[in-house]
């Protein structure tokens, strides 16, 4: 059955309307195993499970949202991030059924039964870990517009995550682990640090500033090499000297496609700014800010992404020489593929925001 009109979110809620529509058992559990599937977290007082009767037959349900039919962020409204194969390991009555967005035209009910329970394992293990470094793209989400192209500025840490590139909504990956990003990873506990790190971030404050200064001296310049010094430094201090560690990468990003055969790195801020749309998404999880605050600053990002480049391969090559610099340091290892992965994503999938939106 057909809903008229409705465009499924995201891929995994037309898998699963597809296979719903065809009646097809198997189909529905493939569409979410290996899906982020999400429990809201009960309020004060609440039952711990948010357990329902289903009207049509009077029987107990579990419900789960997939990631696309997540509610609008709310401030006390939290969810738990969960998997099909630690539903089935965790089950807690066997006449319960799981309800996958109910109410929704992408709605489906599983029984539970123990030897239900085992074929969603085993479904799992035919289809394998879900891979990483995946583009998604949320059609209820930003498409065009100052917010859809900031947004697309982070894109390379939301293909990592495997999470839809445009979405500022009520998690990232869920509420605990978004917390404990900024927490861990950028010394951010409360409102007030969460806005002194994004106002570094978009100072581009976290880059090496000289390595930066160097960069941009060439690109002013005309792209030539600038040596301590140079009369083509600009007025004032002497341009640094670029590390060699930079020509090196640059010569293997030509080799490897993330540079034209000509192609010079501009400016290494795009890591910053990166950082800086996800820590307004991170916030948003972690309800550290609110939704016009995380808009705000994606709009700032992708305007401060103007200033500096003049396209998304600009962009993207300054984005992957800062990651390297951070975190390679001339080994070449994992995260330069990995780099080289996320970068080939963006640059050749069609339906990427860097393949679809201008960047002026």
């Amino acid at each position: 059955m057909s809903t008229p009109g409705w465009i499924p979110p995201t891929e995994t809620e037309r898998r699963l309307y597809e296979a719903a529509a065809r009646g097809d058992w198997d189909g529905q559990v493939t569409a979410i195993a290996g899906e982020d599937l999400y429990l809201a977290v009960p309020q004060q007082g609440q039952d711990p499970l948010p357990v329902f009767d289903d009207p049509r037959t009077g029987g107990k349900c579990i419900p789960v949202l997939t990631r696309g039919i997540l509610p609008p962020w709310q401030p006390q409204q939290f969810f738990d991030r969960v998997s099909l194969d630690d539903l089935a390991q965790d089950w807690p009555n066997d006449t319960w059924q799981l309800a996958v967005n109910p109410g929704t035209p992408c709605a489906a009910q599983l029984v539970a039964s123990p030897a239900h329970r085992a074929a969603w394992t085993r479904i799992g293990a035919q289809l394998g870990e879900r891979p990483g470094g995946l583009l998604s793209t949320h059609f209820g989400g930003p498409l065009h517009g100052p917010s859809a192209h900031g947004l697309a500025c982070g894109a390379p840490i939301a293909v990592h995550h495997s999470v839809p590139w445009n979405e500022l909504g009520t998690a990232f990956l869920d509420h605990a682990t978004d917390a404990a990003t900024l927490r861990e990873q950028w010394s951010v506990f409360d409102p007030a640090s969460w806005q002194q790190r994004l106002d570094q971030l978009l100072g581009g404050q976290f880059v090496p500033a000289e390595t930066e200064a160097a960069l941009r001296a060439r690109a002013a310049s005309g792209g030539e090499e600038t040596p301590t010094g140079s009369d083509k430094a600009p007025a004032g201090d002497p341009a640094p000297e670029l590390p060699e560690l930079v020509g090196r990468y640059e010569e293997r990003f030509r080799a490897d496609g993330l540079l034209p055969p000509d192609g010079a790195v501009v400016s290494l801020l795009a890591l910053d700014l990166a950082h800086a749309v996800n820590l307004a998404r991170w916030g948003l999880g972690a309800r550290l800010c609110a939704p016009p605050q995380a808009e705000q600053a994606v709009q700032r990002a992708g305007a401060r992404a103007k200033e500096v480049y003049s396209s998304w391969e600009e962009f993207a090559a300054g984005y992957a020489l800062g990651r390297m610099l951070a975190f390679d340091n001339g080994w070449f290892g994992p995260p330069y593929a990995e780099a080289v992965h996320i970068h080939r994503v963006l640059t050749q999938d069609p339906a990427s925001p860097w393949r679809g939106l201008p960047f002026a």
